[in-house]
């Protein structure tokens, strides 16, 4: 297992706090990021696109891709941090944060609704983050992303409220005894 250097374990603090305290990760989608966090050489392995680069500029050329394809499927989308922990034993920060968005399409289908809280879709995804021996991400690991259940729609009222409309289904009989 590698062992860093006493100088090196203390210009890993900084880079700690600042992924510890999570500015930068909530406002991706908004605003750029600082990239003097990572090496020159660092490694993106992305298992959702099925990407895997290798250098700075083929990394933010990913990040940007990413960030390109969320606003393209969503019309208003947030990044949440929902839990980032630190492992000095093995030199990682993982990172949970969710995706939480309005898809455009929902949007365009659903122009009507005044409450289009119903209509948010969130994604959970899971993030590696390796700290080399100066303190510098040289990889990032990004996995599984997954749609989080969200409360059921009411779809199936609206369905059979517009087959009765229609007459071609029956209303529900009440059945007194």
């Amino acid at each position: 297992m590698y062992q860093p250097s006493r100088g090196a374990a203390r210009r890993l603090g900084p880079c700690l706090r600042a992924y510890q305290a999570g500015p930068q990760l909530p406002t991706l989608f908004l605003h750029s990021h600082d990239y003097t966090l990572y090496s020159s050489d660092v490694e993106f392995i992305n298992e959702i696109l099925h990407i895997r680069t290798k250098g700075l500029t083929w990394y933010i050329l990913s990040l940007t891709l990413c960030r390109f394809l969320a606003w393209n499927y969503f019309a208003q989308v947030q990044l949440e941090v929902l839990q980032l922990t630190r492992h000095p034993e093995n030199w990682t920060l993982q990172a949970r944060w969710r995706l939480v968005g309005l898809p455009i399409h929902m949007l365009f289908l659903r122009f009507y609704k005044r409450d289009k809280e119903e209509l948010y879709r969130t994604y959970d995804a899971y993030s590696t983050f390796y700290l080399n021996s100066s303190g510098l991400i040289y990889r990032h690991r990004l996995d599984k992303l997954m749609p989080s259940h969200s409360p059921p729609m009411p779809v199936k009222k609206l369905l059979v409220g517009a087959l009765v409309m229609l007459g071609l289904s029956e209303p529900e009989a009440n059945l007194h005894l």
